[in-house]
């Protein structure tokens, strides 16, 4: 099967350029990197910048992967649709928010080879909106090491080990606002919360986020939970490493995706890969890999980013009652949850979302194109 394969991108000759966001630090760039690392294990692939490509003399007739690919086709429409005869086609890489992309943004698929999605969330929105380009579903994922590696310490969220160890057996509550405090549920992670303290007084919630949201910080240390900023400055120096942010995971006991909306949620997966049980609503993206177990009963939420002029699709909530209940639940009975989200990261995981099984996905929309 292997050397079949190889006989196939043989045959294409062709190159295919990765361009995404290679100078500055979001979501695109890791996944344009890890996209870039997998299909350069099969083609003749190049990693390019985003602001590159506009500019660039294009003489090799590429399949490129474009992420983003609103950002950069919105911006960029007159130069690169000049430049289409020198492609051998574009596949955009992007996501819904919400439940439906604006007019413009089927306008912008439209124009594409054929669109990648996350999710299925993102595949419905997509169809649904009017998207006619062929769409494909590519999950996010985790590499070997997510799975297999033994716990990390200490943990660089020092006020967490701090807090940690001066409570006897206190459980971690971990959550992840880096953006977008409504699409991320700042508000719910809040009243979920209130709820699950009201019952576990020995309880810390533990909030990761970033500079330049100011919101976050009062709002979070005012019902008592711990948080540290990342930083996030252009340089990669301040960035936590793989083994860093693992251990960010291991210090936890019960991750809240809290999130309205959004195209996968990454922090979902990565919680489950390190076997942190998870609880988010039902309805969203992430309901592709978070266990049946873990989703709670939801409501159609506002627009996620209203006055955005790609995404202006809704969301979910999660239902607060029932998401404390949930919680409690588990909390009760961690042991057997943490051995059941193990047991799910050892299967369905390692089978369906680690990155070299994604690059055979990968790999195989490629030669499609090709």
């Amino acid at each position: 099967m292997v050397d079949y394969y190889k006989m196939m991108v043989e045959r294409t000759r062709n190159y295919v350029y990765v361009v995404y966001p290679r100078y500055k630090h979001v979501s695109f760039s890791f996944v344009g990197e890890n996209h870039y690392q997998q299909l350069k294990r099969w083609f003749r692939a190049y990693a390019i910048d985003e602001n590159a490509l506009p500019v660039s003399e294009i003489v090799s007739r590429p399949l490129i992967y474009l992420h983003p690919y609103f950002y950069v086709m919105d911006r960029e429409e007159k130069r690169l649709s000049r430049r289409m005869t020198r492609f051998k086609g574009i596949i955009g890489v992007d996501v819904a928010d919400g439940d439906h992309i604006t007019n413009r943004a089927v306008e912008l698929a439209n124009m594409a080879t054929a669109m990648i999605v996350p999710s299925n969330f993102c595949y419905k929105a997509y169809v649904n909106s009017g998207v006619k380009t062929p769409v494909h579903v590519v999950p996010h994922g985790v590499t070997e090491e997510w799975i297999d590696l033994p716990p990390q310490q200490p943990c660089p969220l020092t006020h967490v080990e701090k807090t940690k160890k001066g409570e006897t057996g206190a459980k971690v509550l971990l959550a992840f606002i880096i953006h977008s405090p409504f699409r991320k549920g700042l508000d719910i992670l809040i009243e979920v919360y209130k709820g699950i303290v009201r019952e576990h007084r020995n309880t810390i919630l533990m909030v990761k986020t970033m500079k330049g949201l100011g919101i976050i910080p009062p709002t979070v240390q005012k019902v008592g939970g711990v948080l540290e900023e990342s930083m996030q400055p252009p340089i990669v120096e301040k960035w936590f490493t793989e083994r860093e942010k693992i251990s960010i995971y291991d210090a936890a006991d019960l991750f809240l995706l809290t999130s309205r909306g959004g195209g996968f949620e990454h922090s979902g997966l990565e919680a489950l890969a390190r076997g942190i049980p998870v609880i988010a609503a039902r309805g969203g993206s992430w309901e592709d890999y978070v266990p049946s177990w873990g989703l709670v009963p939801s409501k159609r939420s506002p627009p996620v980013l209203e006055g955005n002029p790609i995404h202006d699709g809704h969301g979910v909530e999660m239902l607060i009652d029932k998401a404390v209940d949930k919680a409690l639940t588990i909390i009760d009975n961690l042991e057997e949850y943490k051995a059941k989200t193990k047991e799910y990261a050892n299967t369905h995981i390692r089978n369906k979302y680690t990155w070299n099984r994604i690059g055979e996905t990968l790999r195989d929309i490629t030669l499609k194109y090709l």
